[in-house]
């Protein structure tokens, strides 16, 4: 029996790997971060979790470098924020 993908997958699966991808790193350029958000705008365009990533993408423009922990403070608080809405 397999499980029908729910509309949240990509955005959980883009988070996951994200998040996997920042053990390896320090900091992040506002770039890099501009367009991880955007692949997320697009995951989660009929959700209501889009609007935790308008500051952030505000922020890219403000900022040149990211923290990987404070990246990975906001995703796994966007991980759990989406999770719940799933139930």
């Amino acid at each position: 029996m397999t499980e029908t993908p729910t509309p949240t997958a990509p955005a959980l699966e883009r988070i996951y790997t994200w998040r996997r991808q920042l053990t390896d790193q320090t900091i992040v350029s506002a770039s890099e971060v501009q367009d991880r958000l955007f692949d997320l705008y697009g995951d989660l365009a009929e959700l209501p979790q889009l609007e935790r990533l308008k500051p952030w993408l505000t922020l890219t423009i403000e900022r040149e470098m990211f923290s990987a922990d404070e990246l990975d403070q906001f995703l796994a608080e966007l991980h759990d924020d989406i999770d719940e809405g799933r139930d």
